[in-house]
Formats: C-alpha cells, sequence, structure tokens
C-alpha cells in the first residue's frame, strides 16, 4: 500500500500588526475590519498598533467596523505587506480586555516554564 503523506501548514503565530516581523510566515491577527471592498474581497485591519490589508480567501467579508481574527499567510511583495486571510472570524462578542490579560500573562509565564522543561529534560 502506497504511503500518503500530508503537507501540514505551519502554526499561525499570534501577533499585533505591528509585531509582525520578516521571519512569520503565518499570523492570527485581531482587530477592527474597515474599507471592505465586495468587489476585490478586501478589507483593512486595524488593531491600535497598525493597519493591514487583508485579502479574503473563502470570499467571506466582515462589516465595516466589525472585530474579526484574521489567521493568514504574511504576503511580502513592491508594494508591501498584505495578509492572505485562510480564516475569519467573528469575535464581536469575545472579551478583548480578558484576551489581552492573557496574551500578557502568556508573554511573562510561558518563557520561564520553557526553560523549566528543558532543565528537566536535560
Amino acid at each position: 500500500m502506497e504511503e500518503v503523506r500530508y503537507r501540514r501548514r505551519k502554526p499561525a503565530v499570534e501577533r499585533k500588526i505591528g509585531e509582525i516581523t520578516e521571519d512569520d510566515t503565518r499570523v492570527a491577527l485581531m482587530g477592527k475590519a474597515f474599507k471592505v471592498d465586495k468587489m476585490d474581497y478586501t478589507f483593512w485591519l486595524d488593531d491600535g498598533t497598525g493597519v493591514i490589508l487583508i485579502e479574503s480567501e473563502e470570499n467571506v467579508l466582515p462589516q465595516n467596523g466589525q472585530i474579526v481574527r484574521v489567521i493568514g499567510r504574511v504576503i511580502r511583495n513592491d508594494e508591501g505587506v498584505h495578509i492572505y486571510g485562510e480564516v475569519i472570524q467573528d469575535f464581536s462578542e469575545a472579551d478583548l480586555e480578558a484576551l489581552e490579560e492573557i496574551r500578557e500573562l502568556e508573554r511573562k509565564v510561558l518563557p520561564k516554564v520553557e526553560s523549566a522543561l528543558a532543565w528537566w529534560s536535560e
């Protein structure tokens, strides 16, 4: 029987728009959608640290002013950086303050946990 191989996508890294680095290939962003273009299936996302153009893969578009989470590929070209949105989720009902608290805890605690795990595995 022939072995079937599946190519896995790289996991998306939670980022703020202003934190996107040259090494990022897939990101998860959250912010407010605006300038929704129903002809080109694009919109702009603003998260308070910057704005970025999102190109919708599934031709699913948010409403102007809607809070969304976008998971997608970082596209770099001569015109700059934009995101090819693979998943667009409605986060209108999310508690954004609680999510930010969780992110802050992750930034503080995860490096300590990873360090401890590395020490135990030696």
